[in-house]
Formats: structure tokens, sequence, C-alpha cells
């Protein structure tokens, strides 16, 4: 495991540079690298850990959309959000399944839902009255939508965090802020700042770490 996460963090720094290549063949190629191997660890500790009809499924699908997010992302924004979208939900779904099944109601984490409804109606509003600093133009309401998803799912993971004892508990809830961070980041870079790799390198760090995370709270 510790050469697992050598590896995988070695392949991140490499990343920081190649995201940045003329040749989109070695972008892809270090993402997928760094994509397979959250996933393949995932459905190793799942086959070995879980039963197949438990809520611990939502886990394994929301990691194969990520997966897939990753994988179109590099050719597609519009499809690798679409499945990042679905991975979120699936990551909510989990987050919320898992507290419940500890014994926490929706009294307990509905703050969570609150506080990603106050996000999401801060966005629509700085869109509304400020669209010449969030230039968003067609993409705004899919990306409002995504927003929303990305939102709950880190505020759910943040509720699991602080609910549940457990270091993998905090370990998978630090993942997913993590998660939501990285694309807070990524919509500043691409609709209000613009270019700047320092942007996208903190996004690819916060994105690949949180994911990393997430899947070493399963072992």
């Amino acid at each position: 495991m510790t050469l697992f996460v050598i590896v995988y963090l070695l392949a991140l720094f490499c990343y920081f540079f190649t995201r940045f290549s003329d040749k989109k063949l070695y972008r892809a190629l270090n993402k997928y690298l760094m994509a397979t191997m959250y996933l393949v660890l995932g459905i190793v500790t799942f086959i070995r850990k879980y039963e197949f009809a438990s809520y611990q499924t939502l886990l394994m699908t929301a990691l194969f959309f990520a997966w897939l997010g990753d994988i179109f992302l590099v050719f597609d924004f519009g499809r690798g959000g679409d499945f990042f979208l679905a991975g979120n939900v699936c990551f909510t779904l989990y987050e919320v399944a898992v507290m419940k099944d500890n014994g926490f109601g929706l009294m307990n984490f509905g703050w969570a839902f609150a506080v990603a409804g106050i996000m999401i109606l801060v966005f629509i509003l700085a869109c509304k009255y400020k669209p010449d600093v969030f230039k968003l133009g067609k993409m705004r309401v899919p990306m409002t939508f995504y927003l929303m998803s990305i939102f709950t799912h880190g505020m759910t993971g943040m509720a699991m965090a602080l609910l549940l004892p457990g270091t993998s508990y905090v370990v998978m809830g630090i993942g997913s802020v993590l998660f939501m961070i990285s694309d807070i980041i990524l919509v500043t870079y691409k609709f209000v700042i613009g270019d700047n790799k320092w942007l996208i390198r903190a996004n690819s760090l916060t994105y690949f770490t949180g994911l990393l995370l997430i899947v070493l709270s399963t072992l």
C-alpha cells in the first residue's frame, strides 16, 4: 500500500507538468493512470470486504462514474461533467446511507443540505448580477446543476466526518470536501480568472488527493 501511494503521488506530480503538454497523449496517459489506480484499488477492496447487495455498491458506482468522468473530460468537457454529476449523486447517497446506518437521521445532518443550498444560491445570484465576472454563457444552467451535486456531496461528506466516530469516516469526509474544493477551483479557472497554471494544478492536487483519500478510507 505504501508503494501504491508513492506511485500515485509521483504520477500526480508528473501531471502538474503533463497537464500543460502540447501532446494531449501524455496528459491523457498520466491522468488515466491515476484514475485507473484509484478505481482498481476500490474494486479490490470492495471484492475483499463487502457484499454486492449492500449500500457499499453505491460507493463503487460513484468511483466508476468518477473514472468515466476522468476518461471523457480530457476530450469532452460536457460528457465528462455528466459522469461526474452522476458520481456525485452516488457519493451523496452513499454518505447518507452510512450516516443512517450509524443511527443518524435527517435532523442530524440536514444542515449539510441547507449549506449546499445556500452555496448554490450564492452561485446563481453571482452569475445573475455579475455576468462580466462569471462568464459561463450557455454553460450557466448545466454548471448550476453540476455544482448543486458537488456541493451536496462535499457537505454530506463533511457531515459524515463530523458525526461519525472512526478515522475512515473522517478520511472519506476530508476526501469529499477536497473533491468539492477541486471543482470550485475548476469553475474559477474556466469561467472567472482564465488561464492560470497554478489554479489548474491546485485543481488536480485537491481532486486526485480527494479521490485517493476516499478510496483509502475503505481499507
